[in-house]
């Protein structure tokens, strides 16, 4: 065996001993400030457990019980990473998710943001007692004006919370723009920051909304792509050159299908009066 070969042998050895640094998982969540709701969604999976069909969709408002996980859920980075989820459990403050966290009850990890940490399953259970099962409904629009007039509707009853953003929806579509060959390591919220500045200033329109489609990496150079959720005038006033021009978000789809907690049928159709 070569030297190097030893040196590799001996520096993986070393890696496979030293132990994961725990990492507290809920940190940066103040959960003494505004109203905050801890929601379990269940999520199909290949392997189903038990306390999927026990629990259902589940949510907690008990602020204590958040700040006690908040102190105790530090878990170490795993590796393990490649099964499926069995539950989104996701944070709300005054309604508007702030942070979502996935987990596999089988291989016993949770997962934020591309990153897996081990997990014992009774963390969940302790749940059982603790939280209220709620109703859920996937509702589907093949109209724009439909769509917007139920997320305008359902967003005043405060037992309500979307399952993923829906913010984008509330414009009638988008167009694509982007930044190339910056630092490898640029602040990717600074850049969603000064990338909207420039959207208000080229158009002189505060009426539009910014999320991030995508970002890769090339030559250690970063690209990222972003989606400009707007009217279609607001394009027209950007310089030539997006990525993509204006399309509508029911542009190659019959329909668009937002996911609401709290909320069955019944519910739905009084507040929508149906």
């Amino acid at each position: 065996m070569t030297m190097m070969k030893r040196l590799l042998l001996i520096g993986f050895l070393i890696v496979l001993v030293l132990p994961c640094e725990a990492d507290n998982i809920l940190k940066g969540m103040d959960f003494t400030r505004g109203r905050w709701a801890m929601v379990g969604v269940p999520i199909h999976n290949y392997k189903l457990m038990p306390i999927q069909e026990e629990m259902k969709t589940f949510i907690s408002y008990d602020h204590v019980l958040m700040a006690n996980l908040q102190q105790n859920w530090n878990f170490p980075v795993t590796y393990d990473d490649h099964c499926d989820f069995h539950y989104a459990l996701k944070f709300y403050q005054n309604n508007v998710l702030i942070r979502t966290y996935e987990i596999n009850l089988y291989c016993k990890y949770i997962s934020l943001e591309g990153l897996s940490y081990e997990f014992p399953p009774e963390q969940l259970e302790q749940f059982r007692v603790q939280a209220t099962t709620i109703p859920w409904s996937r509702i589907s629009f093949s109209d724009m004006q439909m769509l917007q007039r139920a997320i305008f509707t359902l967003e005043k009853n405060p037992d309500v919370y979307w399952y993923e953003d829906v913010n984008p929806y509330k414009y009638p579509g988008f167009i694509m723009i982007g930044v190339d060959k910056l630092p490898w390591n640029a602040n990717l919220d600074s850049l969603r920051t000064s990338l909207s500045g420039w959207v208000s200033q080229q158009t002189g329109r505060s009426e539009f909304y910014l999320t991030e489609h995508f970002h890769y990496f090339q030559n250690e150079q970063l690209y990222v792509r972003y989606l400009v959720h707007c009217h279609e005038s607001l394009s027209w006033k950007l310089p030539p050159g997006t990525f993509l021009p204006w399309r509508s978000h029911l542009f190659n789809q019959d329909s668009v299908v937002i996911v609401a907690l709290g909320i069955d049928r019944d519910k739905y159709k009084r507040l929508m009066n149906y």
